[in-house]
């Protein structure tokens, strides 16, 4: 009819229409979401790329190598303390794990202001290199003190020098789904720890430990091999107003940031530090002496072997799916709650008697434990700018580092004297102090308690 009346030529106007309040709303609405609908996949377009996902596969393949080898330490344990230094006491084979853990941690502070400075791929190459000769060395040890310097000193230095690199570089190129990246790089020491105990124990029992140790070295070249092809840092963004000539200029011409070591003041990371240290004094003691436990107590000793996979194979999962909360409701809140569970866990050890109670517990712990080691670079960075990632890693694991070196003889000392209900009393009771410090970095974070941090 409308077309009709212009065809005509007659004025025959039409009332204007009536818009009412609703009908605005709606097309505001409207209009806010299609403005809004492009953002996500232009987030995830620039986060989730060729590069990046090979960053991601080479760091998971990185920590598979270096913290998912020491994940299996529990095996090396219950096999010192009954073959070759069946004449030491637990304690003392738990130092060679516990300072191994302290080199590998205590010098990335070093390996974080190295790591800033000159990036991560010559770093990852001298530290692949050291790792392979490190086993190789502990596969002809045979004194203590052999161990102490091949798989303590020697091993941890290796690990140090692959395991910060690959994960300061990931905060460079996530933002939006850092914590997500986070856990699936850091889910490689779990998968490490499911893998490695099954197969050195296998390799132990088919070919003897020296040939065992020395497949897993062989077993490692092609991984870190990867991984130091493809950890890299991203390239720098050229100005949008160059031409691509130009570009080039200005980003050979703009100045690199230099490392700055004096982020280790502010009081937020302080306060993470002083949590993790005493969240970390218990962390570990489950995943060394839960194998021991279900020997103790006369259950099936190759399950007992197992029990050390499946606390990593729960941990797997506890460090990527907390990553995915994280991003969503704060790092810092995940990491709180993930370390006053571990405790509440760990103190219920000694009620786990039978093969499916101790199943639960190690599936428990490792779940809930996960986000603890998944999210602590997460929560460093987070106060950080991009040529401050390495230092403030660097910084929290080196107070980390304290905590692995003395936690585990601790415990050994209280396993002789008080047994698994000491054990488990004391590092359950480290992680609950923990949690009330990480409280306290959160609310620096955040004021708001249930706010998101």
């Amino acid at each position: 009819m409308y077309y009709q009346f212009i065809m005509s030529g007659k004025d025959h106007s039409l009332p204007d229409p009536i818009l009412t309040d609703s009908d605005i709303s709606r097309d505001e609405e409207k209009l806010a979401s299609d403005q809004s609908q492009p953002e996500e996949p232009e987030i995830l377009l620039s986060e989730f790329n060729l590069r990046s996902i090979l960053v991601l596969i080479g760091s998971f393949l990185a920590l598979f190598c270096s913290v998912g080898f020491v994940n299996a330490f529990g095996i090396f344990q219950e096999y010192y303390s009954s073959h070759i230094l069946a004449h030491k006491s637990a304690s003392d084979i738990s130092w060679l794990g516990s300072f191994n853990v302290f080199c590998m941690f205590g010098t990335t502070i070093i390996v974080g202001y190295l790591n800033d400075k000159h990036g991560p791929r010559i770093l990852l190459a001298s530290g692949s290199l050291t790792i392979v000769f490190a086993l190789f060395m502990t596969s002809l040890c045979k004194d203590y003190y052999q161990f102490f310097l091949a798989q303590g000193l020697l091993l941890g230095l290796g690990l140090a020098f692959v395991f910060l690199p690959s994960i300061a570089v990931i905060p460079q190129y996530f933002t939006h789904h850092r914590g997500l990246a986070m856990g699936i790089v850091v889910s490689g020491s779990s998968m490490g720890g499911v893998i490695w105990p099954i197969a050195l124990q296998n390799f132990f029992d088919s070919v003897g430990f020296g040939w065992g140790v020395r497949i897993s070295a062989f077993m490692m070249v092609p991984l870190l091999g990867f991984a130091i092809l493809t950890v890299r840092v991203p390239m720098p963004i050229a100005p949008p107003s160059s031409t691509p000539i130009n570009a080039n200029i200005s980003i050979s011409k703009q100045p690199k940031p230099k490392p700055d070591i004096y982020i280790i003041k502010n009081p937020i990371l302080l306060l993470l530090a002083a949590g993790l240290f005493l969240v970390y004094l218990g962390l570990f003691s489950p995943f060394f002496y839960i194998t021991s436990w279900t020997i103790s107590l006369g259950l099936d000793a190759n399950m007992g072997f197992y029990m050390v996979s499946i606390i990593n194979a729960a941990s797997l999962f506890g460090r990527i799916l907390p990553g995915l909360w994280a991003d969503r409701i704060g790092a810092y809140n995940i990491m709180v709650v993930s370390a006053g569970l571990s405790g509440v866990v760990c103190m219920c050890w000694t009620e786990a008697t039978s093969i499916g109670g101790i199943v639960v517990l190690s599936l428990a712990y490792g779940f809930v434990s996960g986000a603890v080691i998944g999210l602590q670079g997460a929560c460093a960075s987070q106060i950080a700018k991009p040529h401050q990632y390495g230092v403030v890693m660097g910084f929290t694991m080196s107070v980390i580092s304290i905590a692995g070196l003395i936690g585990s003889p601790i415990n050994g000392q209280l396993l002789s004297k008080w047994q698994y209900l000491g054990l488990s009393l004391f590092s359950g009771s480290a992680m609950l102090l923990g949690m009330l410090v990480l409280i306290l970095a959160k609310l620096r974070v955040n004021p708001v308690f249930f706010g998101k941090a």
